[in-house]
């Protein structure tokens, strides 16, 4: 893949709203695989190539720890290669951004089971957004008494996409507007939720309404659950920026002296949260 297909292929990536971070993390490396096949005079110059790439698409998604994290391993991947063959370093460079996608696969998988385990057979989950690891756990209990009620999730609602998901599977599911986390909150066993980015003190970096979900759960006295694989924990205690999408996605006439805000992501405080899955089992988080 060469420099103008490449930038098409950024440029989706970042205006991408439909997937979550572990998706977008995978078609970033998938992206790097076929960049392997980019124009280059000798391996140096194909190996400069692909970590300057690798640098572009982690810039592309600021608030995802997962597309950072798995690109920095791809990149520490393709540092340590020799370089003197041009062919073999094609081939290592692919084989090596197709196997970060099989790990990343592997520990969502991983995580939803602990979680789905943990979680156990008739059980109501309140839910927001749309994240890939908690439709794997939902897959697993679907036939298992499991009943969801999900946010439509504005302003995209993925939410909607998920309540078809789910439909098509046989579970029964509630859809609700965000403004209704308050009143349905009581009504669920829990709520689950995903994560773009765990920070190292456990706060959660999510889909805005995250944070209000996790509030009325609190108030409900019902538990709070993350589930996000390793590749979304922060290791070194930066927070990244919460991503501001355009204002015309919200449909709102514009009005003199009105500002229209999109912020895509908040920040949810980890003593709001009861514990969280990943792919090692379950972390106790701040809440009892």
């Amino acid at each position: 893949m060469d420099e103008a297909p490449f930038q098409k292929r950024l440029d989706d990536l970042k205006a991408d709203r439909r997937h979550g971070a572990a998706e977008l993390a995978r078609l970033a490396l998938g992206i790097l695989a076929e960049s392997a096949a980019a124009k280059a005079g000798d391996g140096p110059a194909l190996r400069q190539t692909l970590l300057e790439r690798a640098s572009r698409l982690i810039e592309a998604r600021p608030s995802m720890a997962a597309v950072r994290n798995l690109l920095v391993l791809f990149q520490a991947d393709l540092a340590g290669a020799p370089a003197e063959n041009l062919d073999a370093l094609r081939g290592f460079a692919a084989a090596q951004a197709k196997a970060r996608i099989v790990e990343s696969e592997n520990a969502a998988s991983a995580a939803a089971m602990a979680c789905a385990a943990a979680l156990g057979e008739n059980r109501t989950l309140l839910t927001h957004s749309l994240s890939s690891t908690v439709l794997y756990v939902f897959h697993d209990l679907k036939k298992r008494g499991l009943r969801v009620i999900a946010t439509e999730s504005r302003p995209l609602f993925e939410g909607v996409a998920l309540a078809e998901r789910l439909s098509a599977w046989g579970v029964p599911t509630t859809l609700i507007t965000e403004a209704e986390i308050g009143l349905f909150a009581e009504r669920a066993d829990a709520c689950l939720v995903g994560a773009d980015t765990v920070l190292e003190n456990g706060d959660v970096l999510n889909k805005a309404g995250t944070y209000p979900l996790a509030l009325a759960a609190v108030d409900a006295g019902v538990p709070f659950f993350v589930c996000a694989e390793g590749f979304k924990w922060m290791p070194d205690g930066s927070a990244p920026a919460l991503e501001a999408m355009d204002p015309a996605e919200l449909g709102v006439p514009a009005f003199p002296h009105v500002r229209v805000e999109n912020i895509y992501f908040d920040r949810t405080p980890a003593r709001l949260i009861t514990a969280y899955f990943n792919e090692k089992g379950r972390i106790q988080g701040a809440r009892p």
